[in-house]
């Protein structure tokens, strides 16, 4: 036997090994088969058994509940019905009341329909018979007319311009009369109630009445204060000219009773505020020892210089805060703000500003106008003199021109452009501020004149009252507030001497700057005498 037929023998063992095992893993797979189908159908058979005694059980208790439920609600649902009942027989009663309404209503309105239409009748004759009544009245007023032209021999038109000259005629005497009467009455009341209401104004103002004044310069403390300063003397004064803009004159060799002088002078009122804190607080740092140079006084002055801008904000801020304005222009509040270091007649104009806003608001408010607004142009009104040593003209159209490219508005902008009359005073509020500026600067205390501006004043009244011909002498009274002048009684004579203290005044007014008024007394005598005749000593 050779390998071939050992190699054949052997795959048909295998193949019949195969053949045998597969035939036995079939046999045992359907033996499985059949006793799991077998199994799942007994268990099939008693989960159907297990699901019909558990449904006959929920049928059971689901009639158990409803019959429960039916026992619970059968009460309810016959009340229920009852009232079904009952409902439903009112209602067919409210039915039947309301087709009996329904039907009188109907009856009472065809009576008011008849009514209606005979009413319409009647008003149409009615008309026709007025209709007949204006042909026969206009028929009768023409036959009027005509026999009224033909007796008079006057046109219509003639009639009526006689007629409407008459009224035009009686109208105007009317009117006449009652502005006579308006005049005599205001002539007679009007200052009585102006008093009385500037006196409430004045009663209500609760500010202190006397405002702070200002340090005009400096000086030094002490002589050896001014010994160390002076012994650099030009180098300082230099340094601190140029920082502050201001000149500044000190004698090196000065009188022995007047060692403490210091003059600064320069136009900005803020430069020299600027200009006398340094100098004091070069004063408190010599009293401590410290050095002084160019570059110390250099960095106490930018120190300074940002302390004094922030007071000035402040105080801007302040005032329109104090007064209730808002929307007031940054750059507005920081001129205000430097105010505080501006004064006309020894008077604070920051404070001043301040008192005529709140006189200017009491005002409006007693006359019936608007406060706030005559608050904003009472403290707006000098804001101008903050800003005249820099440029030219009245300090109320300076004020005036810069708030008005500042969204101010109009009727504010006139009325500071007008409380010293450099425009003609037109509105309320015009009036107001100028009353306002005049209570403030006029009280007592409020301002005082150095004796150089006295002096000047009383000059200038002295030198315009003698412009006027027949003027004889003139006296200034009353701190410069009246000036009395006489004139010559043959040269002038009543009338003249009106006019002539009309013209004073005004010329007065024209060329002049005072605080308050200025009352003009002309004075003319007239002295008559007689001499008796002579007579002898023998005459009996």
């Amino acid at each position: 036997m050779d390998i071939t037929q050992i190699i054949i023998y052997i795959v048909i063992g295998i193949a019949a090994g195969a053949a045998l095992v597969y035939f036995l893993f079939y046999m045992v797979r359907k033996q499985i088969i059949n006793e799991a189908q077998e199994e799942a159908a007994e268990l099939l058979k008693e989960t159907q058994e297990q699901f019909n005694l558990e449904e006959q059980e929920r049928k059971e208790k689901i009639q158990e509940i409803e019959l429960e439920a039916w026992a619970d609600v059968e009460d309810a649902h016959l009340a229920m019905e009852q009232k079904c009942e009952e409902l439903e027989t009112r209602v067919n009663d409210k039915k039947v009341l309301n087709e009996e309404k329904y039907k009188t209503l109907r009856a009472s309105l065809m009576l008011k329909e008849t009514e209606l239409r005979d009413s319409s009748i009647k008003l149409t004759t009615k008309q026709t018979d007025i209709n007949k009544n204006i042909l026969q009245k206009k028929e009768f007023e023409d036959s009027f007319k005509n026999t009224l032209i033909n007796k008079t021999q006057l046109q219509p038109s003639d009639v009526i311009t006689e007629i409407k000259s008459k009224l035009i005629d009686q109208a105007q005497q009317d009117y006449s009369k009652q502005a006579e009467s308006i005049e005599e009455e205001t002539k007679e009341f009007a200052e009585q109630k102006a008093k009385k209401i500037l006196a409430h104004c004045i009663d209500r103002f609760h500010k202190e009445m006397s405002t702070e004044r200002g340090i005009s310069a400096s000086y030094f403390p002490t002589e050896d204060i001014r010994k160390v300063f002076c012994e650099s003397l030009k180098e300082n004064v230099e340094a601190i000219q140029k920082i502050s803009g201001c000149d500044i004159y000190i004698e090196a060799q000065p009188d022995p009773e007047r060692w403490d002088n210091i003059q600064i002078v320069g136009y900005d009122p803020v430069r020299r505020e600027l200009t006398r804190r340094i100098f004091d607080r070069l004063f408190r740092d010599i009293e401590k020892r410290k050095k002084l140079n160019p570059q110390e006084i250099q960095r106490i002055s930018e120190n300074l210089k940002t302390e004094l801008l922030n007071q000035i904000k402040r105080d801007g801020d302040n005032i329109c805060k104090e007064l209730g304005l808002q929307n007031v222009n940054p750059e507005i509040r920081q001129v205000m703000g430097s105010l505080r270091f501006r004064y006309s007649y020894t008077q604070n104009q920051y404070f001043h500003c301040a008192e005529v806003g709140w006189f200017a608001g009491m005002l409006a408010g007693e006359l019936g106008n608007e406060v706030k607004k005559a608050k904003r142009a009472g403290m707006l009104h000098d804001l101008g003199k903050a800003l005249d040593h820099e440029l030219d003209g009245s300090h109320a159209v300076i004020g005036a021109d810069f708030i008005s490219t500042r969204n101010e508005a109009e009727d504010v902008i006139y009325a500071v452009r007008a409380h010293h009359h450099d425009v003609t005073p037109t509105h309320d509020m015009d009036f107001l501020v100028i009353a306002a500026d005049a209570i403030s600067g006029g009280r007592p205390g409020a301002r005082r004149s150095t004796v150089e501006t006295y002096t000047q004043k009383v000059s200038g009244l002295q030198e315009i009252s003698k412009r006027f011909q027949g003027v004889t002498d003139v006296f200034v009274l009353n701190g410069g507030r009246e000036c009395r002048v006489l004139v010559n009684s043959k040269v002038v004579d009543d009338v003249n001497a009106i006019k002539i203290s009309q013209q004073i005044a005004k010329t007065i007014e024209e060329e002049m700057q005072y605080p308050g008024q200025i009352k003009v007394v002309v004075v003319r005598e007239t002295i008559t005498s007689e001499s008796t005749a002579g007579r002898s000593k023998d005459h009996r």
